[in-house]
């Protein structure tokens, strides 16, 4: 998300991604700009060598966050298994590596999902399906997965409600699923720049132009009851970091980049964005200055 700061360099401008939830599907540039809010999942960070080079700095920092929930859940050898929106892949191939078999996916993006092919067929583990579709139109089977997870989709996803509740028909009774997704009001730059409400404003109005929730993680636990599902777990992660660590380089190279796009979304404005980037510049060269990021909520929840 992949999620995915999803959550980072989003694609150049100009290129907008459709996407399923953090699924993806038919993934050809549009117009600049932001969209209308649609029914359909857009993703819009693009899958251009740029946002993939992101998303594999991101893995190698937010992997062992989701290894640690694989090892809570116990998937075990033979287990059936769905990720949706695998993105890169290297949740993908861990997945495969603890059922010791092939796992499905539900992945929109032709480049994406001929990666994972490629990657896949080198561990030995056999073909999992492949649904290059919208998650809403993925042909999922009923009563068939022991676990769905994903990671950074459903903040893109238009009606999360009718998306989950296709997965949940996907679900053995008993079986669960494990969303990772984020809480977005723990974001925080210390000190505080005067514009920093503006751009958080910009930040969330930005996803709902799509249809999407930037903070859907502290809304899944009423959407997973309202779904049939009861809730197992709730654990949040919140990084932080000190000027030059990961997570600095993390969360600095997402939101410098898509600044100039946010500028352009009251009350945020052109010259609020110049003055935050030069604040937070300035803040980079100050040992002491500190980066909170945006919390990560793991939430799994069982199939009555």
């Amino acid at each position: 998300m992949r999620q995915n700061l999803a959550h980072v360099h989003p694609r150049p401008r100009g290129a907008v991604r459709d996407r399923f939830a953090p699924g993806r599907l038919h993934g050809r540039a549009v117009a600049p700009g932001l969209l209308r809010v649609s029914s359909r999942y857009r993703y819009i960070l693009g899958d251009s060598r740029v946002e993939a080079a992101r998303l594999r700095a991101q893995s190698r920092l937010w992997d062992p966050v989701s290894h640690a929930l694989f090892d809570r859940l116990k998937i075990r050898r033979g287990a059936r298994v769905l990720e949706v929106g695998p993105g890169q892949g290297s949740l993908h191939l861990e997945l495969r590596r603890r059922v010791r078999g092939p796992v499905d996916a539900v992945e929109r993006s032709p480049a994406f999902a001929a990666r994972l092919r490629t990657v896949c067929a080198r561990d030995g583990f056999g073909a999992g399906r492949f649904f290059e579709t919208d998650l809403a139109a993925a042909p999922l089977p009923r009563a068939h997965y022991d676990v769905i997870f994903a990671r950074w989709v459903f903040l893109f996803l238009p009606d999360p409600e009718a998306h989950l509740r296709r997965l949940v028909r996907a679900l053995k009774p008993g079986g669960r699923i494990a969303l990772q997704d984020y809480h977005r009001e723990t974001f925080a730059l210390v000190p505080r720049p005067a514009e920093w409400a503006d751009f958080m404003a910009a930040d969330r109005a930005f996803f709902a132009s799509q249809g999407g929730d930037v903070s859907i993680g502290g809304r899944l636990p009423a959407l997973y009851r309202a779904a049939g599902l009861d809730v197992a777990e709730i654990v949040p992660t919140i990084k932080t970091g000190r000027p030059g660590s990961a997570v600095w380089r993390w969360l600095s190279t997402y939101f410098l980049g898509v600044m100039p796009r946010y500028a352009a979304l009251p009350p945020f404005t052109k010259g609020k964005a110049a003055r935050l980037r030069r604040a937070w510049l300035a803040a980079a060269r100050d040992r002491t200055s500190l980066m909170i990021a945006p919390a990560v909520l793991d939430v799994v929840g069982r199939k009555r």
